[in-house]
């Protein structure tokens, strides 16, 4: 109605404006025009007395006479007398061009437009469990494969119209014409492209989020704010889910505790700076946008004022709002991750790259320790990083978290060395210390100016006790002789270092031939060379075909990063199984119960179960130092357990400098413990560690009570059940 009014104010602008809208208006539009002409020419017919009748010997009926004139004008010649023929010459040419040239011109138009807007992205379908990518990049490409693989292992591919719902703010045909070029047609014909903005909610809203099965927000290759609109979208996420899980009445809360798709999304959200990554794990940020508050269930209040005195349909509806809250109790499931934190994973941890596409064969990366070190063992391991960048931090940092060896507890010399090669090395060093101050005050570090030698220096850190990593920063460029000769001296035969050697440039190219032309001795030294490489591993793969490159290996492909299934999940449920269900004082084995250990992860905050998750990232690496299978008697192996707690301790230890704690003061710490009272003592405890981030146990094993010992004790009995495949 506003339309037609501005039609009749301003009737050029308005036209204008109804003719260049949407289709329905179009038609209104038409429908308008002619109802008017039809009324106009009865009008005349009835006032001039005209006879416009068609057929002999009919009644005359003016509304006819002027539908059928006005739809067909070759009816003119039945019209006798000069004046009728006049009106009716008129009313055919109205009607030709209305119902013919007009009429045919909108609806030629509403299928160019929508061919168009099909092409452009811009109509949206009544998508339901579907995947939605939210962004698009290289990495789109390969989650695209590993979902479908995972759907048609669920049978879930036969027969769907679509299954991928992708939403950029790309152009749609550029981004249609890549996917056509990296996925099979059989994926290609299932994924559909919308464009929009992931900080626009009409757009969000486009996507049917409450019927998918599962979110991937990636974002825009070349932002520079990736990360603040991945917030923003998060948020928004969460509002129309809880809008949209919000009944109105209770037929639609009946249909909302039935259906299945509703409930809480699996959100994946990809932070491309590693400190706004660090932030979620540090802090219960994301609490703010994934949990129901009280005025959600204001709608609950309304229903029951409406039931009245009916007590049956109270109970029943007391019912609905039990089950109801417990299927959206949690709109979103929020699972950040980080490309390079991935990568260094996917590396280190795991050790091996298996991309979703049958052309490439899978890498295998040797581990840092190589076959283990064990308690008697001599070797250490030295991981030199070749460039500051941020896939070379995640690298080392990885390695901070996971490089803790049991030959550490009988020889503290025996340190996991991390060496940083750049030629701004001092001024990255100081950022890297700005980022992690905490945990530069506890570890010992070198920084080694090759160009100015006289600005080297070397610092101890306060934790000798505590902190079995020491780091050195080497400033220069890595072809220069004097980087040269360092790296052949750390491949010295005779060294005890297992030499890992990770050249982490931006350039590809550069990458490659920092690694084609090291010194000779490193080749035989070194357990592996890993090269960084933005798109393809082919090159890296062709040169290691010959004997002298053979331990080279391309990491950090941009097109297969994310896994959709964590490969740790199962056993870092189990770590906070352990923790919090089984007590350190019992004598026999428990069964760990998986079902159970699922319930406990999903009321974990993101924080605690990253603290899980890196200590099921130590996995791998106690059991080459302890052995691959549980030993006889472990239980009563009281000396083998205590070299695995203080193992397990260290380990812990770096993760928490890492994250930012410090060790609590004396007054701190005896402000906890001479609590006497046990809720206030956990209450003081929770405080220091959450509000001044200090912890009572950054301390040495052996200045640990026995209390804090039993857990690191107990945690390593578990070690070898919770890696197993079925919990026993």
């Amino acid at each position: 109605m506003k339309r037609l009014k501005e039609l009749f104010r301003y009737p050029v602008i308005g036209i204008d404006r109804i003719l260049s809208s949407g289709i329905r208006w179009q038609l209104l539009f038409l429908a308008v025009v002619i109802a008017f002409f039809i009324l106009l020419f009865i009008v005349i017919e009835w006032v001039t007395g005209c006879t416009l009748t068609i057929k002999e010997n009919e009644p005359r009926n003016i509304l006819l006479d002027v539908y059928y004139h006005f739809a067909d004008p070759g009816n003119q010649y039945v019209v006798e007398g000069t004046g009728n023929r006049v009106l009716t010459l008129f009313i055919s040419i109205t009607g030709s061009v209305l119902m013919g040239g007009l009429l045919i011109s909108i609806f030629s138009n509403i299928i160019d437009r929508r061919v168009e807007r099909a092409r452009e992205g811009q109509i949206s379908y009544k998508f339901k469990n579907h995947y939605v990518i939210i962004g698009f990049d290289r990495m789109a490409i390969g989650l695209i494969k590993q979902l479908y693989r995972k759907a048609q292992s669920d049978n879930r591919v036969k027969d769907v119209p679509y299954l991928f719902v992708i939403q950029t703010t790309s152009e749609v045909e550029t981004v249609r014409h890549e996917l056509l070029s990296k996925l099979d047609a059989e994926i290609d014909r299932r994924t559909i492209i919308l464009h929009g903005g992931r900080d626009s909610r009409e757009d969000l809203e486009a996507l049917r989020l409450p019927y998918c099965r599962e979110i991937f927000l990636l974002g825009e290759e070349g932002e520079t704010d990736h990360d603040s609109v991945n917030i923003e979208c998060v948020t928004l996420v969460n509002r129309i889910l809880r809008n949209c899980y919000t009944p109105k009445n209770l037929t639609e809360l009946k249909r909302l505790v039935n259906d299945e798709s509703v409930g809480c999304k699996r959100c994946h959200v990809l932070f491309e700076a590693q400190s706004t990554f660090a932030v979620f794990q540090r802090y219960d940020i994301e609490s703010v946008f994934t949990r129901r508050t009280k005025d959600d269930n204001t709608w609950y209040d309304k229903m029951r004022e409406a039931q009245g005195n009916n007590q049956t349909a109270l109970e029943q509806l007391a019912l609905l709002k039990e089950s109801y809250d417990r299927i959206t109790a949690q709109p979103i499931d929020f699972l950040p991750f980080n490309f390079y934190e991935t990568w260094a994973e996917k590396v280190l941890v795991w050790g091996k790259y298996d991309p979703h596409n049958d052309d490439v064969k899978p890498i295998d990366y040797t581990p840092l320790d190589g076959e283990g070190i064990d308690y008697e063992s001599d070797r250490y391991v030295h991981l030199v990083v070749v460039g500051m960048t941020s896939m070379g931090v995640a690298l080392a940092m990885k390695a901070a978290h996971i490089a803790h060896y049991p030959n550490f507890v009988r020889d503290s010399n025996l340190k996991t060395r991390i060496t940083f090669i750049d030629l701004n090395a001092d001024t990255e060093f100081d950022m890297l210390r700005g980022r992690y101050s905490v945990l530069f005050e506890q570890c010992d570090y070198r920084v080694v100016d090759t160009i100015d030698p006289s600005r080297s220096y070397v610092s101890e850190g306060k934790g000798k006790e505590i902190v079995d990593i020491e780091f050195e920063f080497v400033k220069g460029a890595v072809e220069s002789r004097p980087v040269q000769q360092l790296l052949v001296e750390w491949a010295n035969p005779d060294c005890r270092s297992l030499l890992t050697v990770a050249i982490c440039f931006e350039q590809p190219q550069k990458s490659i031939a920092t690694a084609l032309y090291m010194p000779r001795c490193v080749y035989g030294k070194a357990l592996s060379i890993l090269v960084r490489q933005n798109v393809s591993c082919s090159t890296i793969e062709l040169v290691r075909q010959a004997a002298q490159y053979r331990q080279l290996r391309a990491f950090g492909m941009l097109d297969e990063c994310y896994d959709t299934e964590n490969n740790c999940m199962q056993q870092s449920m189990r770590v906070n199984f352990v923790y919090n269900k089984i007590s350190p004082e019992e004598e026999d084995w428990r069964p760990l119960d998986d079902g159970v250990a699922e319930a406990l992860w999903k009321s974990l905050m993101t924080v605690h179960r990253w603290s899980n998750i890196y200590n099921a990232h130590s996995i791998p690496t106690k059991l080459r130092s302890f052995g691959a299978e549980e030993p006889a008697d472990l239980w009563n192996d009281s000396v083998l357990i205590e070299r695995m707690a203080r193992v397990e301790h260290n380990r812990w230890v770096m993760e928490r400098l890492i994250q930012g704690y410090r060790p609590a003061t004396v007054e701190e710490e005896q402000m906890v413990e001479f609590e006497p009272d046990k809720e206030k003592r956990k209450k003081k405890k929770k405080a220091l560690e959450q509000d001044i981030f200090a912890h009572i146990c950054l301390k040495p094993y052996d200045a640990l009570s026995k209390s804090f010992k039993d857990y690191d004790r107990m945690i390593m009995k578990y070690l070898w059940r919770i890696n197993k495949p079925l919990a026993e």
